[in-house]
């Protein structure tokens, strides 16, 4: 297992939706300078006037001021040469780090010049594993501004870019995590969702592969699609993070667990997307292993980490319907879940609330199955009763209840 040291460059990690302040004096607001008396300091800072102007982009600053074009296009030129890459990729790290968010929306949005193409070239499989990470560092941060991710995944970038790092997850390289954390902030623009995780690459071809365990189910039937990447490159780390539990260290196929999780966390906020992950993949059940084997503290359940992305991965699940409710109820699920109620806190809550979900459903199905014997005239035992339900589940979908006897007519 590779041991990961703490990243102090992987900056911006989450997706940034914290709103900006601003820490200077407003314009006309300063000080005055000669014999400007303090009362008429106080009574010009209070004009309506001056209080309620527009403050500009606060974290912006005009002695900062860049021509874009003349900053840019330079440093790409210097990413096209394996002599200078290193050093333009440090310099527009700089560009768009933390402290520079302002520059990250004019950077990739720009129709002078195109810096994901030539940043692409860059995380490539066969290029310098350095600067592939310090391209992948670049590439996450400049997909946390909104309008970024619409110019990311609603354009011509879209493609190159999402089979660039579907690449590094099926080749399964050291910068995995980084690359999941990328796919994770894109992941929260609304109307690309459903995209997403039924995306097919260019020129990856898996369909040797393919496993016979799989349910495959429209739109994902391919093993080639994004969401089948994900899973195979969780399902084959999952090991590792069984080990990182064991020994208390941090690892980095552990964080590209986390950021898949996090990922899969977002894709089924939407109710189709959720049906699909339910009932065809391995991802409920990694979930409720996440969760059994973690040995963390409590306080160490923040957003964002495993624990936390795969709790609300199960409460997103149970809300899209009864099938998918019925498709993750485990034995295993159900054990993970009663050991996390236990817990104080919102995570406690959660877990009693998903268990709640899935006694409740279980409940409906106990109640039909006993309908079914007792509207068919049979004394059958609940396990036939059950297996029943399931052969005649289009027909309770077009019975109608006799009002007389209360039961439904078939």
């Amino acid at each position: 297992t590779t041991t990961m040291k703490a990243d102090d460059d992987m900056t911006d990690l989450t997706d940034d939706f914290s709103g900006s302040r601003s820490d200077g004096i407003r314009d006309g607001a300063h000080p005055q300078k000669g014999g400007t008396s303090l009362l008429r300091q106080i009574l010009q800072a209070m004009n309506p006037a001056v209080c309620l102007a527009p403050c500009g982009n606060p974290l912006a600053d005009e002695d900062e001021a860049i021509d874009y074009d003349a900053t840019v296009i330079p440093i790409i030129k210097e990413l096209k040469s394996a002599k200078t890459r290193t050093l333009a990729l440090q310099k527009l790290f700089k560009l768009t780090d933390k402290e520079s968010q302002q520059h990250r929306v004019p950077v990739v949005c720009s129709a002078s010049f195109n810096v994901i193409e030539a940043l692409l070239r860059c995380i490539a499989p066969d290029a310098p594993a350095n600067d592939r990470r310090q391209a992948l560092l670049i590439l996450n941060n400049l997909c946390i501004p909104h309008e970024n991710k619409r110019h990311l995944l609603l354009g011509e970038a879209r493609d190159p870019l999402l089979t660039r790092i579907l690449l590094i997850f099926e080749r399964r390289l050291a910068e995995a995590h980084i690359a999941a954390a990328c796919l994770y902030n894109l992941s929260f623009l609304e109307e690309t969702k459903t995209m997403l995780i039924s995306y097919q690459p260019q020129g990856i071809n898996r369909t040797e592969s393919i496993r016979s365990s799989y349910s495959f189910q429209s739109p994902t039937s391919q093993e080639s699609s994004l969401l089948r990447i994900v899973e195979d490159m969780v399902v084959y780390f999952s090991p590792y993070m069984s080990k990182s539990y064991q020994k208390k260290i941090s690892t980095v196929e552990g964080a590209t667990i986390r950021w898949a999780m996090a990922l899969m966390r977002n894709l089924v906020t939407v109710h189709e997307n959720a049906a699909i992950v339910a009932s065809t993949t391995k991802f409920p059940a990694l979930a409720s292993q996440y969760l059994q084997e973690s040995t963390r503290n409590m306080e160490l359940w923040t957003i964002d980490s495993l624990e936390d992305s795969s709790l609300l991965f199960l409460l997103m699940l149970i809300q899209s319907g009864d099938d998918s409710v019925k498709a993750i109820d485990t034995q295993e699920l159900r054990a993970a879940l009663q050991k996390v109620s236990k817990l104080p806190g919102i995570h406690g809550v959660r877990a009693s609330v998903i268990l709640e979900r899935l006694d409740e459903v279980a409940e409906k199905e106990n109640n039909w199955a006993e309908v079914l014997a007792e509207a068919r005239g049979t004394t059958v035992n609940k396990a036939a009763a059950m297996m029943q339900l399931a052969a005649s589940k289009d027909e309770f979908s077009e019975a109608e209840f006799d009002g007389r006897s209360g039961l439904a007519s078939f």
